[in-house]
């Protein structure tokens, strides 16, 4: 756990420090770390077993984990772009490619499942596997699409998508703490990670944008990011002003918008 919170809530930060800061290499830097590390810890929920079975790897395991975790998220180390550009990006994105394709088709499989009545016969399913499978059915659907999903995003020219998986992994990584320091307690009552799993399909399915919603109401404001959240918006905004109208229209168009945004705040003072 101690491990899982060092690694987490330095990069949830910047993270969220990235997205709502102008210009996407930092949101590049850190995609690339979550990546890399739901990658990590994906592929190392089968080591308590494991463990077990070999003392000398329960005894070493965590100071090798926190060293990991260390060297991807240290600036001068920058194991995370270093293991991207060797290892994800030539072998990896291109086998994510094909998978994403693939894994769209069942996304609209859930949201049809999601619109009808079978919701039900799913969740009686779920609630009848092992503790550890149901542990285990909760770590994959937060980590193995979204994985997919956000390495072809970065591969992929202008795609907005970006923003939104990295508000995701910021959101998912604290879920993720929450239940690993919980499930000590309260993992064996059945409804525990049924409701992780559905607050994990809740930040990621296009129908609910939860991590979205999430990010913008409570991690945004507890992180003191809101005024460079606003800002971006307002890039953003522009941009997309930029895009709709033909490059002899942009000097009058940007600026009776600047000359609206500014009489709107008169106005408000006005008012107060």
């Amino acid at each position: 756990t101690g491990v899982l919170i060092v690694g987490t809530l330095i990069p949830v930060y910047e993270s969220i420090v990235a997205v709502c800061t102008i210009g996407v290499s930092d949101d590049l830097e850190w995609i690339q770390f979550w990546i890399v590390n739901a990658t990590f810890t994906y592929a190392t929920e089968f080591m308590d077993s494991f463990k077990e079975n070999y003392p000398l790897v329960a005894e070493h395991w965590y100071e090798f984990e926190f060293f990991a975790t260390l060297w991807f998220l240290l600036p001068f180390t920058d194991g995370s772009t270093l293991f991207y550009d060797v290892i994800t990006a030539p072998y990896i994105t291109p086998i994510c490619v094909r998978m994403n394709k693939a894994m769209e088709g069942y996304i609209e499989i859930i949201l049809g499942i999601v619109n009808t009545g079978y919701m039900w016969m799913i969740w009686t399913v779920f609630l009848t596997l092992p503790e550890e499978a149901r542990r285990f059915v909760v770590v994959a659907v937060g980590t193995v699409y979204p994985i997919v999903a956000s390495t072809v995003t970065i591969t992929t020219e202008e795609s907005d998508d970006e923003t939104f998986w990295l508000t995701y992994w910021a959101c998912f990584s604290l879920l993720f703490i929450m239940m690993d320091c919980l499930e000590e307690f309260v993992g064996s009552i059945r409804g525990f990670y049924s409701i992780c799993l559905v607050l994990t399909v809740y930040l990621f399915l296009p129908m609910f944008q939860g991590a979205n919603v999430v990010f913008r109401k409570v991690l945004v404001p507890l992180s003191g990011q809101y005024e460079n959240m606003l800002l971006r918006d307002a890039y953003l905004v522009k941009r997309e002003i930029e895009k709709k109208i033909p490059q002899a229209m942009h000097e009058r168009v940007l600026s009776k918008t600047a000359d609206m945004f500014r009489s709107t705040t008169t106005t408000t003072k006005k008012m107060e």
